[in-house]
């Protein structure tokens, strides 16, 4: 079993490391250097940055990178610090300490200029080109406004998140599911519902099921685990997780649709989650936790400021900017966004190489990069000590106009010998986002 000793995460020391830092698509860099006529501008534009993850850091960190003095950069984030959910299931078991995927803006302010506002945007004017804080009263202009807020989640009947967690985004939820597994009854039952696709990180709630039912078999707690999939089975490497799931007596249920949750107590009882599977009558499980990882839909703010059609953003992937008719010189990165894209945080790391280069070109008076490519990978432990890898890249097909897989490859199985590059690759995406 893995210790927390045993793993180091440790910016400071990443970001000195240039050469391994992840780059996106190899014809940004090489274009911007020849964009002179930046600065040619009679007035600095203003680019605000809502939303500090992995898609909003990285966005005004490189626009400040590559532009320069030529524009001024706002970033409005309400938080002091981003916690990770990259390797929060190595929290989650209590082998890394949380503390370790906090992650603050300072250098993006101190070296790279990139201005800060600790507050959230409610409302954003379109036409004046204006986002208003949460006080109501106070405003700021743009020219270009970068939006990157993230997933928020679909409701369920009864569901109170603080006694039930879906520990899929924010350190709160994240430590609350750690600590009511810490104190998981022998015995008991643990209910893990995975989300409809699409959702942020599509191996992350089997990753999560294989390696709390090892946690919980290490412990000697004797749980039942039970998964509750709305999808027909398995979507990521199904066979591997099947496997993983027999030999630790995993209960997996797909076709499931959950219509209500009883969140119980303070003290945890009454739980329980009423569904129906592939369309029969309601059951209800009783649970001494269930973690219910709701639905994905976009942050709210890309419904407040109408960008979204259903539950996402559609946009175009040449330049991020949202295609909804009147939201000009608005765009969208991450979670959010509306392609074929997976959902994650190298995903939205890349997005926003592509989508500052592209504004950068633009206000130079010239076209956005017509090839963007986006790679994305993805490395997490299945069980206390085996890690698990998977990568694919987007690339742009000027025939359908939108990103299409051009290659993808996996780990032939979960190794203890995955452990290093996993961090070694957490490391450097984490520097190359707020470093």
């Amino acid at each position: 079993m893995m210790s927390k000793s045993t793993v180091q995460i440790d910016v400071s020391q990443a970001i000195w490391s240039r050469r391994q830092l992840l780059k996106t698509g190899a014809g940004l860099l090489a274009g911007l250097s020849g964009l002179t006529s930046l600065k040619a501008f009679a007035a600095v534009p203003h680019i605000v940055v809502v939303g500090g993850g992995f898609g909003g850091a990285t966005a005004a960190k490189y626009l400040k990178i590559w532009g320069k003095d030529t524009v001024n950069v706002t970033l409005i984030e309400p938080n002091s610090k981003f916690s990770s959910p990259i390797l929060s299931g190595m929290v989650v078991t209590s082998q890394l300490e949380v503390e370790k995927l906090d992650f603050g803006y300072n250098r993006l302010t101190g070296i790279h200029g990139v201005n800060l506002v600790q507050d959230r945007v409610t409302a954003v004017d379109s036409a004046g080109k204006t986002v208003t804080l949460s006080d109501g009263v106070t405003t700021m202009n743009y020219d270009h406004l970068i939006v990157a807020p993230g997933i928020d989640f679909i409701d369920v009947p009864g569901w109170d998140k603080t006694k039930l967690p879906h520990a899929w985004s924010g350190r709160e939820q994240l430590v609350n599911f750690q600590q009511q597994l810490v104190n998981f009854p022998v015995g008991g039952t643990l209910v893990i519902k995975v989300p409809k696709l699409p959702y942020r990180c599509p191996p992350g709630p089997y990753e999560r099921a294989s390696t709390v039912a090892d946690y919980l078999r290490v412990n000697n707690k004797k749980a039942n685990v039970i998964v509750l999939d709305p999808q027909p089975d398995i979507s990521v490497e199904p066979d591997m997780f099947h496997a993983l799931y027999t030999e630790f007596g995993v209960d997996y249920r797909p076709n499931i649709e959950v219509s209500s949750v009883n969140s119980g107590d303070a003290d945890g009882n009454g739980r329980s989650i009423t569904f129906s599977q592939s369309g029969g009558a309601n059951q209800t499980i009783e649970a001494d936790v269930i973690n219910l990882i709701g639905d994905h839909k976009a942050g709210s703010i890309i419904f407040d400021a109408g960008l979204n059609v259903d539950n996402w953003a559609p946009i175009n992937p040449l330049t991020y900017e949202s295609t909804v008719a009147g939201k000009e010189n608005i765009y969208v990165l991450g979670d959010s966004q509306a392609t074929s894209q997976v959902k994650g945080g190298q995903a939205a790391n890349a997005q926003a190489k592509i989508c500052a280069d592209a504004i950068l070109r633009i206000m130079a008076g010239d076209t956005p990069y017509a090839t963007p490519i986006t790679t994305v990978g993805c490395s997490a432990p299945v069980t206390q000590t085996k890690i698990n890898w998977a990568g694919k890249a987007w690339r742009y097909d000027s025939g359908t106009q939108t990103m299409v897989v051009s290659v993808g490859n996996a780990a032939p199985e979960p190794s203890e010998a995955y452990l290093g590059p996993m961090l070694k690759w957490a490391n450097n995406l984490f520097a190359d986002t707020f470093g």
